[in-house]
């Protein structure tokens, strides 16, 4: 088994971290390294392979690995992942006070016989979460990638924001991890762009109608409906930045069959036209 050192990877000093793009990642043999490692699952599956047993990750897991862990993976289908490399420096001095809170210590344990002894970390991140996670991976990576003048503040900025991301949703694992509300939250993730009802929410999660709105907010943090049309202008804002669709085609792909009252709901959700966030969005 062998060791990657952060020293062959920084080139920028004064940025905590450093990110590695892999399309269609290769099966990687078993290693260690003396750094703290995210890896976000942009999409495909694979086999993660730990000392503790191997498992399969997909599309939207978040993998911790801390220093001096050892993984690998194998049995690659098409994967696509986002390798964030993290000073452990960074993480000990805690200069933004996240230290106290459980999720963190979690994910980012500091004393290394802890870390040596435990298995790597993994979770999933919701849909919302999802798309959450990649605009601020892709805006760590273009501040990063430009060099503009500010950039080091401003990938250091929304490096922090995702590390916020994933403490939450870390630390909401517990909470939502019962059968009816994983169920209930599910469905809407996966028939989004349907018209969902509370009765189909309420036959899917076996709960009466105040009990699946209340489990919905506390999982998601807002109604059913909330989230769906939160995931229908997640979906839309990924078709506006990765695509050349038009604002009517995406408004349909988002399931609304009327692009002005689609731009209506999605200014109030981007304080932008799709217009207007599609052209920002190309220029930064």
């Amino acid at each position: 088994m062998y060791r990657l050192f952060a020293q062959n990877y920084w080139k920028e000093k004064n940025i905590p971290f450093h990110l590695e793009f892999r399309d269609n990642q290769a099966p990687f043999p078993v290693h260690s390294h003396d750094f703290h490692e995210l890896v976000y699952i942009y999409s495909g599956n694979a086999m993660h392979l730990t000392k503790y047993g191997n498992y399969e990750i997909r599309e939207g897991d978040v993998l911790s690995i801390k220093p001096g862990q050892s993984h690998g993976f194998k049995k690659m289908n098409n994967l696509v992942l986002m390798n964030i490399f993290i000073k452990p420096a960074f993480l000990a001095q805690d200069a933004f006070h996240l230290g106290n809170t459980a999720g963190y210590g979690a994910l980012f344990e500091q004393d290394t016989k802890t870390a040596e002894n435990n298995p790597p970390l993994h979770f999933h991140l919701s849909k919302a979460q999802s798309f959450e996670a990649r605009s601020l991976i892709e805006s760590m990576r273009r501040e990063t990638d430009g060099a503009s003048a500010g950039y080091v503040t401003q990938a250091t900025s929304f490096f922090l924001q995702l590390l916020v991301l994933c403490v939450r949703a870390y630390e909401n694992i517990g909470q939502a991890g019962d059968n009816a509300s994983v169920r209930l939250v599910d469905y809407i993730e996966k028939n989004y762009l349907k018209n969902i009802s509370s009765r189909d929410l309420m036959l899917v999660s076996g709960l009466s109608a105040s009990s699946m709105l209340r489990t919905c907010k506390r999982v998601t943090g807002c109604s059913p409906a909330e989230y769906q049309k939160k995931l229908r202008m997640l979906s839309a804002i990924d078709d506006l930045v990765q695509s050349d669709k038009s604002v009517t085609q995406i408004a349909l792909d988002a399931g609304y069959n009327d692009s002005n009252y689609f731009s209506r709901l999605f200014k109030k959700f981007a304080n932008l036209t799709p217009s207007e966030y599609r052209a920002q969005k190309r220029q930064g």
